[in-house]
């Protein structure tokens, strides 16, 4: 058994990113972590989570999930600056249909109800939207086989921009949700 330390944000957002990234950061350096996964709709975030990892001495591969298609041409997508200067340090950016939107999305927006996607991400929600966010950017990597299967990761997620919630998983793909298993909350807003 260990004693651990969780880092509890005063509010979801932004303003405690800096802290969620380096507790992430000194956590996957601790557990030796080969990968971790950061929602990164313009790429600041991963940016930022590539460069702690390296001050933490990780050697931990990062990567980047945007938003969809969709998403980016509202609010906009991965800019060029962040995404070159992470991917100098070994960064991998993806985009994709999140994992618990797509066509479950498509059927609730037309004929109402909640489809099971949606029931499972309302779950999430319980935990805080950054908690439903790092588990989906998960799916979504290794939906795209960037974020290997069967080994501990580091995710992170948010609630609007940066990033408010890590977590360490065991990854798995949409196809088999019930596979992950989340071992670590690191940090989240109370």
């Amino acid at each position: 058994m260990e004693l651990k330390t969780i880092a509890y944000l005063d509010k979801p957002g932004k303003r405690g990113s800096a802290l969620c990234v380096q507790a992430a950061a000194l956590r996957a350096a601790e557990l030796e972590l080969g990968w971790a996964v950061a929602a990164s709709s313009s790429g600041k975030t991963a940016l930022e989570l590539a460069r702690a990892l390296r001050k933490a001495g990780a050697r931990t591969r990062v990567v980047g999930v945007g938003y969809s298609a969709e998403y980016a041409a509202k609010w906009g997508g991965l800019r060029p600056k962040y995404v070159k200067e992470a991917e100098r340090l070994g960064a991998v950016f993806i985009t994709g249909t999140h994992a618990f939107g797509g066509v479950d999305g498509a059927v609730q927006k037309r004929f109402g109800g909640m489809p099971p996607a949606g029931v499972v991400a309302q779950t999430f929600y319980t935990l805080g939207q950054g908690f439903k966010v790092a588990v989906e950017v998960a799916l979504m990597a290794a939906d795209q086989g960037v974020l290997p299967l069967k080994k501990e990761a580091l995710a992170l997620g948010g609630t609007g921009e940066g990033a408010d919630t890590a977590l360490v998983l065991e990854p798995a793909c949409s196809s088999k949700f019930f596979d992950l298993r989340i071992r670590e909350i690191v940090c989240k807003p109370r």
